[in-house]
């Protein structure tokens, strides 16, 4: 599916800790299986905002998985901020899931991220 024009086919944004081991990884093989170019956001030194900017704008699209705990962290929040700063600056899209929590929970992030 690359094409390309993009590094990455998807970025993928989740808490590590609610789904690394369960959703996500189930979601790269199969990603991987399709031959999709997925960056995860674990490849990134927490500290990196810069590179992980570059990578943003190097993606497709962006997948924000929502889970139990993410909105606890920084990480995860800063990312979602990022990724609606390039949403408004390119034309960046994004697909939101929503794992074991009920979307409304999220309205504020989501919009955040997709209505700004």
């Amino acid at each position: 599916m690359y094409n390309g024009k993009w590094e990455y086919d998807v970025f993928v944004c989740f808490r590590g800790a609610d789904t690394r081991n369960s959703f996500t990884s189930h979601l790269m093989e199969a990603l991987s299986r399709e031959e999709i170019k997925a960056f995860i956001d674990d490849m990134l030194e927490k500290t990196e905002i810069g590179e992980l900017i570059s990578v943003l704008q190097r993606s497709a699209l962006s997948i924000v998985i929502f889970s139990e705990n993410f909105a606890d962290s920084s990480w995860c929040l800063d990312e979602v901020a990022t990724i609606s700063q390039i949403m408004e600056e390119f034309g960046h899209r994004v697909l939101p899931i929503f794992y074991k929590v009920d979307p409304s929970c999220f309205r504020g992030l989501w919009e955040l991220c997709c209505y700004h």
